[in-house]
């Protein structure tokens, strides 16, 4: 009877110290998966610490390139004239015309007020590589020269004076402002012609007057001493 309670005690204390172990086991297992995945999650925000700064530095290299991309001079103009120190000057962007005559020491006393105060309006807004050019009082004067044509070409523009009479200057019948009386008294001009002669004035040379109905190359010759222009 004794035998077989000890027996009965040895396999209750067996059977604790077995559930005990198999417990202990457990419970180790359990916070070593807990441990490792603390330890995953450690890993995690660590890398993820570490890719954030990367992108930080990449960020503040961009930055630092965007700035040293910066143009220091947006707008160069080149300015001449009437200023006081004509040259290329740099200015910050939408800055205008009266900002470059300012850069350029100002006006200078012969500039030409007027035609700048009508022409050239200052609050233009300038862009990059311009050219302002501000007129000097002189620039503005308008002169009348005075314009001569050669010998030869006068000599072609200008009519031609007309020829020199042939004989005394009391014989001498003008076809161009004669009378009708007048041309009548030349060798074979009646009336009808003579008047013929009037209606066809003006006349550039004596030849012309054989563009006459009625006068041929022996009328002509009849009277060709007697006539002038």
């Amino acid at each position: 009877m004794e035998s077989s309670i000890k027996t009965k005690n040895i396999l209750i204390l067996l059977s604790l110290f077995l559930l005990g172990f198999f417990l202990g086991i457990a419970i180790s297992n359990i916070e070593k998966e807990n441990i490792d995945l603390i330890l995953s999650q450690l890993r995690k925000e660590s890398t993820l610490d570490i890719q954030i700064e990367e992108v930080e530095q990449v960020e503040e290299v961009v930055e630092v390139e965007e700035e040293e991309e910066i143009d220091p001079c947006p707008v160069r103009v080149d300015i001449a004239g009437a200023v006081k120190n004509p040259g290329v000057y740099c200015l910050e962007k939408d800055s205008a015309v009266i900002d470059v005559v300012k850069k350029a020491g100002g006006l200078i006393q012969s500039v030409a007020y007027k035609y700048l105060g009508m022409k050239v309006n200052l609050a233009t807004l300038l862009t990059d590589n311009s050219k302002i050019y501000i007129p000097f009082e002189e620039d503005s004067i308008c002169e009348l020269i005075q314009f001569k044509l050669p010998k030869d070409v006068i000599n072609i523009t200008e009519p031609k004076p007309p020829e020199e009479q042939q004989g005394p200057s009391n014989e001498c019948v003008s076809i161009n402002s004669a009378s009708k009386s007048e041309l009548e008294t030349l060798a074979g001009v009646g009336p009808s012609t003579a008047q013929k002669i009037i209606d066809g004035r003006p006349y550039e040379i004596l030849e012309d007057i054989l563009n006459v109905s009625g006068i041929g190359e022996s009328t002509f010759e009849k009277f060709k001493d007697q006539i002038c222009l």
